[in-house]
């Protein structure tokens, strides 16, 4: 009965954004099993989306008194709050860690979450080796053989030539907003900030446009087999293909957005790989990517414990090569479809957030909106790891974090290509 209830909340809560029937539930749960730390474990994650960050700190504490080694409760607790030197989580979570019967899958969580404890005090160093400690019981990555290939299949897809065809096949309603970039590059805050305008819903990150554009490469490259794939995939692009594209897109994102807006945003970051395909389709939707400095990038990445996907983010020799492969590609896209793309920089957006929004929302077709500033007020569930960064006030604070851990980074800076690389980055997208 009590698994039962528990599975139901969580359901609820993910499919139909259903918190209060999800909370009742869970109390249910907690009256037949009182003692079972799962359950206000569970109550503490729903709270956490839902921005409720004092009630989600007060069930994850709940759950670590009942099973010190309740190893989410521990992620739940750090991520919402600030923690202070002398928490009992210190002792706490070390305590687990020194348990040699605690699982590794157990482990990864507590590391991460005392990783970010020790980050809140300060002592950079102890926080670095949880991180890196939580990291490498992740599996590696071997190569990144299969994603150069995926971008290199891109790029010769979506040639300039190509692309200088593209003019997009179909206006929808709602009109879609791709808000994409690297991971950890600010696309959760600039989401919260749109998603204040009263003409703007947020259906979260989504996976229908890769799996949509998987599924019709496929077919087209089936349907005719002797033809080179590249050209096979071209000639399937008829106007009357895309046009289906948009209509299979739009009507389930419209659906989870939950709130008939004229234009609804997709943030998913790594729909930087599907930009070909997006300019192909829609004829006017906004493409807003992302950029931030690569060392904040690819630190907020290494320090966020991902529980699904990214797993080029678990060393830091992957995610520094992960970083240029990203960058190569948007460099071609930049090429291929000039102007079509809405750089917005992370650093301006924290430090100078009205010029930048007011940019940003031009590009969007949409009048100036002071709520826009004001991103901590904008309610709706965030599942993502800024849930709780995203509900703050704007702030600055996050630029040039790297800098409080340029002791561990050597591998990263390398992976990148070295600080020259790093500073002619910064410099060329500040320019652009």
């Amino acid at each position: 009965m009590v698994p039962a209830l528990v599975g139901k909340a969580i359901t609820g809560t993910r499919l139909r954004g259903a918190t209060r029937d999800a909370l009742d539930l869970l109390d249910r749960a907690a009256t037949l099993a009182p003692d079972n730390s799962h359950i206000p474990q569970t109550r503490a994650a729903i709270l956490n989306e839902v921005g409720d960050f004092a009630n989600a700190v007060a069930a994850a504490r709940q759950a670590l008194a009942i099973n010190p080694r309740c190893a989410l409760a521990y992620v739940n607790l750090t991520d919402s709050t600030t923690i202070r030197p002398g928490d009992p989580i210190f002792a706490t979570g070390q305590a687990a860690l020194d348990d040699p019967t605690l699982p590794d899958p157990d482990r990864i969580p507590i590391h991460f979450a005392l990783g970010k404890a020790h980050q809140d005090c300060g002592v950079f160093d102890t926080a670095f080796a949880h991180f890196d400690r939580g990291n490498r019981l992740k599996p590696a990555l071997a190569d990144l053989g299969d994603t150069q290939a995926v971008a290199a299949r891109q790029m010769s897809l979506f040639s300039p030539k190509f692309c200088k065809t593209l003019t997009g096949a179909t206006r929808t309603r709602p009109r879609p907003i791709f808000i994409l970039g690297m991971p950890r590059s600010g696309t959760t805050l600039l989401e919260r900030m749109l998603a204040a305008h009263p003409e703007v819903a947020t259906a979260g990150e989504r996976p229908e446009l890769n799996r949509i554009s998987g599924a019709f490469f496929a077919k087209a490259q089936a349907a005719n087999p002797d033809t080179a794939p590249d050209q096979a995939i071209r000639s399937a692009m008829t106007s009357k293909a895309l046009a289906e594209i948009a209509r299979a897109y739009i009507t389930p994102v419209a659906r989870a957005a939950g709130q008939a807006r004229p234009q609804v945003i997709d943030k998913n970051p790594l729909n930087f790989w599907n930009i070909g395909l997006i300019a192909a389709t829609f004829a006017d939707a906004p493409i807003l990517h992302l950029r931030r400095n690569p060392l904040d990038t690819c630190l907020s990445n290494y320090i966020a414990n991902f529980r699904t996907g990214l797993t080029f983010s678990n060393r830091p020799e992957t995610l520094g090569r992960y970083f240029r492969l990203y960058d190569d590609l948007m460099q071609h896209w930049d090429a291929a479809l000039p102007g079509r793309i809405c750089h917005v920089e992370y650093e301006a957006l924290v430090q100078s957030p009205e010029p930048t929004l007011r940019r940003v929302l031009a590009t969007c077709d949409l009048q100036w909106d002071a709520a826009c500033l004001a991103p901590e007020q904008t309610g709706g569930r965030i599942a993502t790891a800024s849930r709780y960064q995203a509900r703050q006030k704007v702030s600055a604070a996050s630029v040039g974090k790297w800098r409080s851990y340029a002791a561990h980074l050597d591998p990263l800076i390398d992976a990148l290509g070295g600080m020259e690389w790093i500073t002619a980055y910064d410099a060329r997208r500040q320019i652009a």
